[in-house]
């Protein structure tokens, strides 16, 4: 009898030839276990493992359950297997839900689709705000028109009344401030008496206001009576129109004329109440007034 050194070989001396078949098994098992044990536990794993430790605490609950002495009683099995049935189901389709929602891609995916939506919402908010600020300016203050200059379709007359207004507007408010007269009777008197400053007594005489001289002795040049007057009408005469608007204030801060500064600014009152006191014989006056002073925006020059 032979011996070798070979792992292979038989006590008869001749070796023995392994089984290709055999070593191919073995190979393929040892494989097979390494891709097992790398898989890990899948879900389908855990789902059979919840259902037969549902199945094996159904079992030990129902044979505890019929050993007991309850009387007459008898379990609804049918039902407490249906019950059964139905909390497993819901159980397993509960966490299939949960470890999808868990899922590493699905939660960057989700992340990922939910900046980028805030992203795009973010770029078009800031769009619509940058495009509606170029869109809408902030307006521009709108000037007020001067009421007082001329237009294009003024008469003559409207045209000669709006430029004596803009010759005498700081006249009457400087008068308005130093005796409390509104700006808008002093200048809508002057209007109607001086027929807009073109009146014989305006352009003689200084005289806007056609105030008549009641002195029995009168210096030269203090007034003048016209060959067409009467030979009692005696008009003053003034150095200068504004000599003529200052006597005009002061004759109204006298008599009874004085009481008409409680109506303050109310035109109206003030055109009434010199009509009643006697200022003019005309009956219309205190209407003509407040018409003048209503047509041209007269009451625009009492403002401080």
């Amino acid at each position: 009898m032979q011996f070798s050194n070979s792992n292979t070989t038989k006590w008869n001396g001749r070796p023995e030839r392994r089984s290709y078949n055999y070593d191919y098994q073995s190979r393929h098992d040892i494989n097979r276990r390494n891709k097992r044990n790398k898989s890990g536990i899948s879900l389908a794993k855990i789902l059979r493992f919840i259902g037969h430790a549902l199945q094996r605490l159904f079992v030990v609950l129902k044979y505890r359950l019929s050993r007991l002495e309850i009387g007459r009683i008898r379990l609804p099995w049918f039902q407490l297997t249906v019950a059964a049935i139905l909390i497993y189901l819901i159980f397993q389709r509960d966490l299939q839900f949960q470890i999808h929602m868990n899922a590493p891609g699905q939660q960057t995916s989700a992340r990922t689709e939910s900046t980028a939506a805030g992203t795009g919402m973010d770029l078009s908010r800031s769009l619509v705000a940058d495009k509606k600020e170029a869109v809408t300016p902030p307006p521009a203050p709108v000037e007020e028109k001067d009421p007082f200059e001329p237009v294009v379709g003024d008469s003559d007359a409207e045209l000669a009344a709006k430029s004596y207004i803009r010759r005498f507007r700081q006249v009457a408010a400087a008068e308005m401030k130093k005796f409390d007269i509104p700006a808008s009777i002093k200048m809508g008197q002057a209007l109607l008496e001086s027929h807009a400053g073109k009146s014989r007594l305006a352009v003689k005489l200084n005289n806007h206001f056609g105030i008549k001289c009641f002195s029995r002795s009168c210096a030269k040049g203090h007034c003048t009576n016209f060959p067409d007057d009467h030979h009692k009408d005696f008009f003053r005469k003034y150095e200068s129109a504004w000599a003529g608007w200052r006597a005009h204030s002061e004759f109204l801060t006298k008599g009874s004329y004085k009481d008409l500064q409680k109506h303050g600014l109310d035109y109206k009152a003030w055109a009434k109440g010199l009509s009643e006191i006697g200022y003019a014989t005309d009956p219309n006056y205190a209407d003509k007034l407040i018409n003048i002073i209503e047509k041209y925006q007269l009451h625009r020059l009492d403002r401080p």
